[in-house]
């Protein structure tokens, strides 16, 4: 028997998809006879007390997510998301720059340093990556902060707001697709495979009605992992080694028939009826992972 802590936050239990999936792995870790406990931030003291963390809150160096994830691994508690994995995720220039070093199938990319932002090099930008091209900052989660830019002054606009949260920008290739491939996997293994569409007339998962402020989602539809490609499964597999062998999320465009990676991410969704509708051994899977 295992005593296994899962780090959440009171946001988590907000959207009822994510309250079941949070549930079924309390369920499943309790009837393979480990303790399952929920883990607050006034409980973070607890930690030594347990032989796993398993951490759903958002991840961010800045989090207190990242300062749980950094004390399990000190005390040598195995602790899904890992602090390093965190990190590389978290920081899209650490992990382009990985991609492009280990040569894995990934998006046309340009760094873009706050000191060296001109006229003249938004200019270089357009005539290597064309028009239009999409902004991020290193730092972004549920497609915040990621902005599609077609001339010099929304590109100038955008690169200010997103200057003020980092040094370094993001400027790559526009690629539209009617939805995007995300592949989870755990341990060097596919864990489910999704496809998540994009809202008519939008070109990302997740946007902003002209007006609002909420965030709205197009469709996820699951495939049983077994059918996906193997050249595809392939790519999101490579992407992940260069990273470790913890739980991710692999987001990846298909395109003429390749395969381009657009990121990796730590900590990613798994909501009830979703990620987990085709396989749902997962939770059996993760809890196996975190135990042994």
């Amino acid at each position: 028997m295992a005593k296994i802590a899962c780090f959440v936050e009171k946001y988590n239990f907000l959207d009822p998809r994510e309250a079941k999936a949070l549930q079924k792995f309390k369920q499943t870790a309790e009837d393979m006879g480990h303790v399952f406990n929920f883990l607050f931030k006034p409980d973070i003291s607890e930690i030594p007390l347990y032989n796993a963390v398993f951490i759903r809150a958002t991840t961010d160096p800045l989090y207190t997510a990242y300062v749980v994830s950094k004390t399990a691994w000190e005390m040598g508690i195995r602790v899904v998301d890992d602090p390093k994995s965190i990190q590389v995720c978290g920081n899209k220039i650490h992990l382009y720059s990985l991609f492009e070093k280990h040569n894995i199938p990934r998006i046309p990319t340009i760094f873009l340093a706050k000191e060296e932002f001109h006229h003249k090099q938004i200019a270089e930008v357009f005539e290597a990556l064309g028009k239009p091209v999409v902004l991020k900052a290193p730092y972004t989660s549920f497609s915040k902060y990621v902005e599609r830019v077609a001339c010099e002054t929304s590109f100038r606009d955008v690169a200010r707001r997103f200057f003020r949260r980092s040094d370094m920008l993001i400027a790559q290739k526009f690629m539209p697709t009617s939805f995007d491939w995300r592949v989870g996997v755990l341990n060097a293994k596919v864990l489910y495979v999704c496809k998540y569409t994009m809202r008519k007339g939008k070109w990302k998962h997740g946007a902003k009605l002209r007006g609002k402020s909420k965030f709205i989602w197009g469709r996820s539809i699951t495939l049983k992992k077994e059918r996906a490609p193997a050249k595809f499964k392939e790519t999101a597999l490579k992407a992940c080694r260069i990273i470790g062998n913890g739980l991710y999320g692999v987001d990846i465009k298909e395109i003429n028939g390749d395969y381009l990676v657009v990121e990796v991410n730590d900590n990613p969704s798994i909501y009830a009826g979703y990620e987990d509708l085709r396989d749902e051994d997962v939770y059996e899977k993760i809890i196996t992972y975190l135990v042994n």
